[in-house]
């Protein structure tokens, strides 16, 4: 098992406005995520507003809920506070 610090820059994004299902909060940002350890993934960017995105921008993970009492990683900007503000 590795520990990753959850610290990483976006690659690039997408927001997505179709097709809407009610799990999600509209306008969903799809980030591609280079993490520090040099590891890329897919997920999701919460909290910044779509016209302050910027590639390369520091980002760090937080934890979603799932339905089933799970969690999935998504990011914010770094230094974003827990509702994902800018700090």
């Amino acid at each position: 098992m590795v520990t990753l610090s959850g610290r990483g820059s976006l690659y690039s994004y997408a927001i997505l406005h179709h097709p809407q299902h009610p799990a999600f909060d509209y306008p969903v940002v799809a980030a591609l995520v280079d993490l520090e350890e040099g590891i890329r993934l897919v997920t999701n960017l919460l909290g910044v507003d779509p016209e302050r995105i910027v590639i390369g921008m520091p980002l760090e993970v937080t934890f979603e809920p799932t339905e089933n009492g799970g969690a999935v990683p998504v990011f914010r900007s770094a230094g974003a506070d827990e509702n994902g503000r800018a700090a």
